[in-house]
């Protein structure tokens, strides 16, 4: 019997890691296409002169870094913790989705100055030359999606990178609906206005992320967790009398962390394994939170399920 548990262990670890691999490899194909996309429209906008099409470069970038940080972090969830990282590297996501947060805030701003001018002089595009440009990032968008829809499922991180590139491929649409438009009728004002409506769903998104990402660095609690349900839920474990000194964070968008005293009975405090097992159960299931330090007392500490003293601890040696 052990060595058939052995045996089914390690077909399912090899077929994580074979997983793991396939998906490593589209990402990086995924990766590639955004960036060649990106740099086509780019060139593409400012050769055609469609701000349209220089805005949506700059939503396809969104993507690209979306990509790039699923990757990161299907790689970084493989490093293992050190000695000055004991938490590992998780929160270098967050710091990297602020970064690119506020820098996409700017290039709004400056692509909202520039289309309000384009309103108020409009300016000929090369409507021809910029749907064919936009019909090559359509076809690239599918590509990447149709690449990583199988993984959506069993990965948090592909299925919001995914979502980007979604939004990304109706956006290109726009795109190629308004190149159409200008090269039937010549109404080169539909260019700013597209453009305009394409910033805002990138202001958004920058936005809301930029929110999520202080959030985290705050060490609020994850979005979607109610303290005081996970308090309830600890306090009706066996053997439970009193929650106190709960701490709820995440060290990245799908980590989640907990810390908490539990004021336990005295026949649980003379074996407390089965508590804490059955805790880290109900936590993993009913909350998502995978990593969870819970402390063991048989007299509470504090009087609230918060820690009311949290200050900053005075000097050694002084009064």
């Amino acid at each position: 019997m052990a060595a058939a548990g052995k045996t089914i262990k390690s077909r399912r670890d090899k077929s994580l890691s074979d997983h793991e691999q396939i998906l490593r490899k589209r990402l990086w194909i995924a990766v590639g296409l955004t960036l060649v996309i990106f740099f086509a429209e780019l060139i593409g906008g400012l050769w055609t002169r469609s701000l349209a099409l220089l805005s949506d470069s700059f939503h396809v970038l969104t993507d690209a870094f979306s990509l790039v940080l699923t990757l990161a972090a299907v790689y970084l969830a493989m490093r293992p913790p050190s000695d000055r990282h004991t938490f590992g590297l998780h929160r270098l996501e967050i710091f990297a989705a602020a970064f690119n947060a506020g820098s996409l805030l700017v290039i709004c701003f400056w692509l909202a100055l520039e289309a309000i001018k384009r309103l108020l002089h409009p300016q000929p595009i090369l409507a021809k030359e910029m749907l064919v440009i936009a019909l090559i990032g359509l076809v690239a968008n599918i590509i990447v999606i149709f690449l990583l829809h199988s993984h959506m499922s069993r990965s948090l991180n592909v299925k919001s990178a995914v979502l980007h590139v979604i939004g990304d491929t109706a956006s290109s649409v726009g795109v190629v609906v308004a190149g159409a438009i200008m090269a039937l009728t010549g109404w080169f004002w539909v260019d700013p206005i597209l453009s305009l409506l394409i910033i805002a769903v990138i202001g958004f998104h920058a936005l809301r992320v930029a929110r999520e990402a202080a959030h985290i660095l705050m060490e609020g609690v994850p979005y979607g967790v109610d303290t005081q349900k996970v308090r309830d839920a600890l306090k009706g474990l066996r053997g439970v009398q009193q929650v106190h000194d709960l701490h709820i964070w995440s060290l990245c968008s799908s980590c989640r962390c907990l810390s908490a005293h539990l004021v336990v009975d005295e026949e649980t405090m003379k074996d407390p394994s089965l508590l804490l097992i059955d805790a880290q159960e109900m936590l993993r299931h009913h909350f998502d939170i995978h990593h969870a330090t819970l402390q063991i007392e048989r007299l509470e500490c504090s009087e609230h399920y918060l820690c009311e003293n949290h200050q900053h601890p005075k000097p050694a040696g002084r009064s």
